[in-house]
């Protein structure tokens, strides 16, 4: 299992430009949890207050999809849309920091046991107050990533509806 310290934190994309000394200060903010096989770490809808960053395992991230069937109610199913491990640096939920009844947008399970730092807002919040320099570059790390996101999320859509567009067509 890896352990949570400033080595694995320099790996992590969220804490790109910061020294060891800040790193220090983020990691005696953060707490580490394991979760079962199986376990949501993340529940699409739920209102959530914390990031989390995946220490060792495998996770899927997923979302419901509404369908409604001719002469039948609406049907909930789950869309897997990514599968994240250790290894990837990844990070999730990043959203919770910021917005105080901020809904999660998609479910995450653990596919295998796993382990997680947690990063909870009240604890993020004040540490940014006391030190601006973390908070400067850990909101331009979020902006730089979820404008990745949000431009890959873009193309996707774009290609699904040109796919619709031409399949409308036939």
């Amino acid at each position: 299992m890896k352990t949570l310290d400033i080595d694995f934190l320099k790996r992590i994309p969220l804490f790109t430009g910061l020294s060891s000394e800040k790193m220090e200060k983020v990691l005696a903010i953060m707490t580490v949890r394991s979760i079962a096989e199986g376990a949501f770490i993340i529940r699409e809808n739920e209102i959530g207050h914390e990031m989390y960053i995946l220490l060792d395992g495998e996770v899927e991230v997923s979302r419901m999809l509404l369908l409604k069937a001719a002469g039948a109610g609406m049907d909930q199913r789950d869309k897997m849309l990514n599968k994240l491990t250790a290894n990837d640096h990844a990070f999730f939920g990043e959203m919770g920091l910021f917005h105080e009844n901020s809904e999660r947008t998609a479910s995450v399970i653990a596919k295998t046991r796993c382990s997680v730092a947690v990063l909870e807002q009240k604890s993020f919040y004040q540490l940014t107050e006391s030190d601006k320099e973390i908070g400067y570059y850990i909101l331009k790390n979020i902006v730089r990533i979820v404008s990745e996101r949000l431009d890959k999320t873009t193309k996707d859509v774009l290609k699904l509806t040109t796919a619709l567009s031409l399949a409308l067509e036939r």
